[in-house]
């Protein structure tokens, strides 16, 4: 009867003990790199909307998130390590905690390590890298610093307020508002308030549709490439080209500037619109319907040009270093300005 109460009494520990524990095999997989085997979590939504992801800023990975038709969020992850030896990797492992439960009002994700982290440089660290699965339309916030984030959606906003990580981003519905530091940021298929900057390396963006509020796009010291934008839109680059395709512009506030990189434009329609480019250093080049009605200020510094060609104008205003011209019935206003070296071609194509 002893051995038999002792039996059960183990068996209930067993089953009230948490998961993960046993889950914590690790096993080396390359030279002073460990892993844990695949961990698994998940959490009925009820009526809550929003998952909030909060990371250690000295803890890296990776986070993939995904949508599903789903009433749950799910997780699954490896958490691993480099170090010196088995030990070591384990001692770093069991530092940290992945822990998924749910808030008044929204679901909450917490990596969790220790600060300071063991782990001090490349050669030795703690890692998370996971997998999370969401229903269709949820809003999301990552506050995860050392994390690069690759997200699908429909999303119904996505936000990442500060990053040092590479960020790819696609199908927001209202929202998106992300800032990196020195890291790729790539997004795709996104409507309503836009907000995107990084540094130091390539921005590009397809399918944005920004109509209820000004897109902003910044990157210094990197190139921007955008390819179609509907809406009324604020970019900004230094030091790195940018390049802007099938546009289709709105509004009164539109700017683009750019600093010591070529400004390279193709408008496929502007709708009683006001567009401001000013450059520094570097061309502005504009290709646009050849019956776009609009009139133009264009000014460029000393031994610069302008060039006009296949559109038809009517000209206000011929001096050395400016042009004002109008085309059509000059619904929309576009100026252009220099300065610095640099000039400003303005070109019509047959649509």
């Amino acid at each position: 009867m002893k051995n038999l109460i002792i039996n059960l009494f183990t068996a209930l520990i067993f089953l009230l003990w948490p998961l993960e524990i046993f889950a914590q095999t690790v096993f080396k997989t390359a030279d002073g790199i460990y892993t844990t085997r695949e961990i698994r979590d998940k959490i009925k939504v009820g009526e809550r909307t929003t998952l909030q992801i909060r990371a250690a800023s000295n803890l890296p990975g990776k986070l993939t998130i995904e949508v599903a038709k789903t009433d749950k969020v799910k997780i699954t992850y490896f958490k691993k390590a480099k170090a010196n030896s088995m030990d070591e990797a384990i001692d770093y492992i069991d530092l940290i905690a992945v822990v998924l439960r749910s808030g008044p009002k929204d679901i909450k994700l917490e990596l969790r390590s220790p600060n300071p982290a063991p782990w001090t440089d490349d050669n030795q660290w703690g890692r998370v890298e996971a997998k999370i699965t969401i229903p269709e339309n949820y809003s999301v916030l990552v506050e995860a610093p050392l994390f690069d984030v690759t997200a699908v959606g429909p999303f119904e906003s996505m936000v990442i307020p500060s990053s040092l990580g590479r960020i790819n981003i696609r199908n927001v519905t209202r929202r998106l508002e992300v800032s990196t530091t020195n890291r790729r940021l790539d997004v795709s298929d996104i409507t309503g308030e836009i907000s995107l900057a990084t540094s130091n390396s390539v921005l590009t963006a397809k399918n944005l549709v920004s109509l209820d509020k000004r897109a902003d796009i910044e990157n210094e010291n990197g190139d921007i490439r955008i390819r179609g934008f509907t809406g009324e839109l604020y970019v900004e680059g230094s030091y790195g080209r940018i390049q802007l395709s099938d546009l289709y512009i709105t509004g009164r506030r539109n700017i683009i500037k750019g600093m010591s990189g070529p400004i390279e434009l193709e408008i496929s329609g502007i709708d009683k619109a006001q567009l401001r480019i000013t450059n520094r250093f570097e061309d502005i080049e504009i290709n646009l319907p050849d019956t776009t009605s609009a009139a133009f200020t264009l000014v460029v510094a000393e031994g610069g040009k302008i060039e006009v060609s296949n559109i038809d104008f009517v000209t206000k205003l011929i001096e050395h270093n400016r042009m004002n011209l109008v085309s059509g019935k000059g619904k929309s206003i576009i100026s252009g300005s220099v300065r610095g070296s640099g000039n400003i071609y303005i070109r019509g194509y047959d649509d």
